[in-house]
């Protein structure tokens, strides 16, 4: 499909091409002979200048032979013009087929390259939904044959719960690609205040202290629900991924949020933040939460990266 479109844009600009230069080349020719002065045939001698003494006068042309002599001239004239005019038409359809071979390859690129990722995200997202809609069809079954349905109950809820988070990150993504996020209201908050509450939230889920560090200034200008959105984003994937070491500091214009788990491949570095990217497939998630973090990042100017060494550490500068 792609190489067709792409022999579409050279075709169709080579035609053009073409027709440009034959547009071109015909007017040349026409007026070029337009402009031409006609011959004279009233004459019956020529004067010829030596450059030193008195001109001589040469009668052995007559008018005939003349009209001959300039006919043949302007008539090497026009092949010499239509000679250089092929060969100068060649030489531009040459070097245009070039350029358009090679920028047709860079034009078509990303247009493949988001319908392989829409393909991808399709296919992903049709995993996902598949995997909690057939737990729940398995402890339907199994609640019409047991007696005691509550463990049934309890994992259909688990699995609805899962299956209506992917949903309602699906429509999120969607909305931030359609630009239907609204209106960014910001409001001054206690950014260090806020964090301490979030942490306080996320510190059950982790065996060992989350430490917290802020320096400078607390309060900031910011979109309140976006900021704190990245922020839980961030510490869930540390408290996943942490072994017995999560930090989360405060500085400037900046979070950054550590944590001691593996570390992440530098060729996982440049595709983290790819919806349904996961470094480990056995963790739970559906490799979302990320995407989402730099989609908001991105929507509100934010920058978002990950570096990874001893400790994997994602930084947020928001202003």
């Amino acid at each position: 499909m792609f190489n067709k479109l792409r022999n579409k844009i050279i075709i169709i600009t080579m035609v053009a091409t073409t027709a440009v230069l034959l547009l071109a080349g015909g007017s040349v020719m026409f007026f070029s002979s337009a402009l031409r002065p006609a011959p004279e045939p009233q004459v019956d001698s020529v004067i010829i200048n030596m450059g030193s003494g008195e001109p001589i006068v040469a009668t052995d042309w007559n008018s005939q032979e003349l009209m001959n002599h300039i006919k043949n001239d302007r008539e090497e004239g026009d092949v010499r013009l239509v000679f250089t005019l092929l060969s100068v038409g060649v030489a531009i359809e040459i070097i245009v087929f070039v350029i358009v071979y090679y920028w047709s390859e860079k034009m078509v690129a990303p247009v493949e390259e988001a319908y392989n990722k829409q393909r991808l995200f399709i296919a992903n997202a049709s995993h996902e939904l598949k995997t909690p809609l057939a737990v729940i069809q398995a402890n339907m079954e199994a609640m019409e044959v047991s007696r005691s349905n509550q463990k049934w109950k309890d994992n259909v809820e688990t699995e609805v719960t899962r299956a209506n988070k992917l949903v309602l990150d699906l429509l999120q993504l969607a909305k931030m690609d359609a630009g239907k996020t609204g209106e960014k209201v910001t409001e001054k908050i206690d950014l260090g205040t806020e964090l301490k509450e979030r942490v306080e939230a996320f510190q059950p889920k982790f065996s060992e202290k989350i430490n917290l560090r802020c320096k400078g200034k607390k309060e900031y200008l910011l979109p309140k629900q976006d900021i704190l959105q990245v922020v839980d984003i961030l510490l869930d994937n540390a408290t996943k991924y942490g072994e017995k070491k999560i930090s989360v500091v405060l500085e400037n214009d900046k979070i950054e949020i550590a944590n001691d788990g593996v570390a992440v491949a530098k060729k996982d570095q440049e595709k983290i933040f790819d919806r349904f990217y996961q470094t480990d497939k056995t963790r739970e998630g559906s490799g979302l939460g990320l995407a989402i973090a730099k989609a908001v990042c991105e929507q509100n100017g934010w920058k978002i990266n990950c570096e990874s060494d001893k400790l994997t550490k994602f930084s947020v500068w928001f202003q």
